[in-house]
């Protein structure tokens, strides 16, 4: 059917490369085989494959150029698409419309990793490991400058496996425990990769299988018949507990929809000054948050916390805080530091699972 064709063309091409260092990665590889489709798509570094329903008399395999063959599948109208394999071309038919994709051989294309029965397999709850993963996502480097940070740490031991990001302003963990013991590892996954697994997988009937080839230094998840492969990133991820503060000198509470809301009215004028905000923990009972734009002007809100320490002033990037609060699943955050240039420590009241740590900015006096 067109609309099955059509989303599992729309699945694999996440995977395909835009500037692809061979002709043939532009392409998607498909095999007609025991009564379906499989379609599979490589850029060297990240690898998916699907499955969709078909009646096949004929077995056979051809790649095909992955972007027109999607752009036109989609614009067919819903019903039954036909497909025969001539020599390399492949003839489409639907409705009243016929055409012709000129593709290249299958065997040229490179071997795609597989699932083996000879890895170990954690099975993970696909809404726990979303929500991991969603979590700590967004505090991973968006720029190449240091690879390392543009991934996410997944770290197993003792059946709980801790998910960390950073990109050295801020710091992500998220802990959960996945109950069947397998031995330990260390590493460390593209962050864009492990956001595909959660749109791909993320809402799966069955457990998401995760396994780890060391021969190939790979990671791969499966789920409802998908298959998403990537490289691990080499390198040590940096020693982050030590960034994590223990006992601490100020700490407040404080309503996360309220905070919430006073970030994004301060943040209107921040956006000027590089969304550079100013925080003022009062013991008396109240977080005042205050930005200025000398051209545009100036916001002061304020919001009721619960605090315990001297009074203390700090800078933040709004939206930094912005992006943690949007994804703190809680009523009430929790915040504690040593100092107004020392990391801030963020968690949400009643998750010891997760915390967040974000670096202040200098404050201009």
């Amino acid at each position: 059917m067109q609309e099955n064709l059509a989303k599992g063309l729309s699945i694999v091409g996440k995977a395909i490369s835009v500037r692809a260092p061979l002709p043939i990665l532009s392409n998607v590889l498909i095999n007609a085989e025991d009564g379906r489709l499989k379609l599979s798509a490589f850029n060297m570094e990240t690898g998916i494959s699907t499955y969709v329903g078909a009646s096949v008399e004929t077995e056979g395999s051809i790649t095909i150029p992955a972007r027109i063959l999607s752009e036109f599948v989609s614009l067919l109208s819903p019903g039954t698409v036909t497909g025969e394999l001539k020599d390399s071309v492949l003839h489409l038919s639907s409705g009243g419309t016929k055409s012709k994709f000129v593709g290249m051989a299958a065997s040229d294309y490179p071997e795609l990793p597989q699932m083996s029965k000879k890895l170990q397999v954690l099975e993970l709850a696909p809404q726990k490991f979303s929500s991991a993963i969603t979590a700590v996502g967004f505090s991973a480097a968006l720029d190449d400058s240091r690879p390392i940070l543009g991934g996410i740490l997944l770290n197993y031991d003792k059946g709980v496996l801790t998910a960390v990001s950073a990109d050295g302003f801020r710091l992500s963990e998220k802990t959960l425990k996945v109950g069947k013991k397998e031995a330990a590892f260390n590493v460390v996954v593209p962050a864009k990769t492990l956001i595909e697994v959660v749109r791909l997988l993320g809402g799966s009937d069955g457990p998401i299988k995760f396994a780890l080839d060391a021969n190939d230094n790979l990671a791969l998840f499966e789920a409802d018949g998908i298959l998403i492969s990537t490289r691990i990133i080499d390198g040590a991820f940096p020693d982050y507990k030590k960034l994590i503060p223990g006992e601490t000198s100020l700490s407040a509470e404080f309503s996360v929809s309220e905070l919430l809301e006073a970030v994004k009215l301060t943040n209107v004028f921040a956006k000027e000054m590089n969304s550079a905000i100013s925080l003022t923990f009062d013991p008396e009972g109240m977080i005042y948050l205050s930005s200025t734009a000398q051209e545009s002007g100036e916001n002061n809100s304020q919001v009721a916390a619960k605090i315990t320490g001297e009074k203390l002033e700090m800078a933040f990037n709004a939206k930094f805080l912005l992006d943690f609060l949007n994804n703190a699943n809680g009523e009430r955050v929790s915040f504690s530091t040593n100092g107004n240039m020392l990391p801030g420590l963020l968690k949400v009241v009643g998750d010891e699972d997760y915390l967040h740590i974000i670096m202040p900015l200098r404050v201009q006096n």
